[in-house]
């Protein structure tokens, strides 16, 4: 659980600067976008033996994954709609998902 204090609360804050595109630019999103997949990467080989809901861990991490994919398709191809709305719903998606898992990991905690 700690370990969840720390990385859940970090990629909150990564999830949220990436919401912030027209206030920061898009160098700054980029390098914040990878600096979330490093995060990420740690986050989910250090607590993987941990999860309490595998399948909603994994629809996490697939939509951040999904979001970059498809960010990275929206720089290099203009004017897709369909691929803007991708990418921001599930980078949404992604944010929804942290946080509902950090909440019921914190229920279980207290629980215990």
């Amino acid at each position: 659980m700690k370990k969840d204090l720390i990385f859940a609360p970090s990629m909150f804050v990564i999830g949220l600067l990436l919401f912030l595109l027209k206030a920061t630019g898009m160098p700054v999103h980029i390098a914040v976008s990878v600096v979330g997949l490093l995060v990420l990467a740690v986050y989910t080989s250090m607590t993987k033996k941990e999860w309490k809901i595998p399948a909603l861990e994994i629809f996490m991490r697939l939509f951040y994954g999904i979001a970059l994919i498809t960010g990275i398709v929206v720089m290099k191809v203009h004017g897709i709609l369909a691929l803007a709305i991708a990418h921001k719903a599930c980078a949404a998606l992604f944010v929804v998902l942290l946080v509902v898992l950090f909440i019921t990991k914190l229920v279980a905690q207290k629980r215990k």
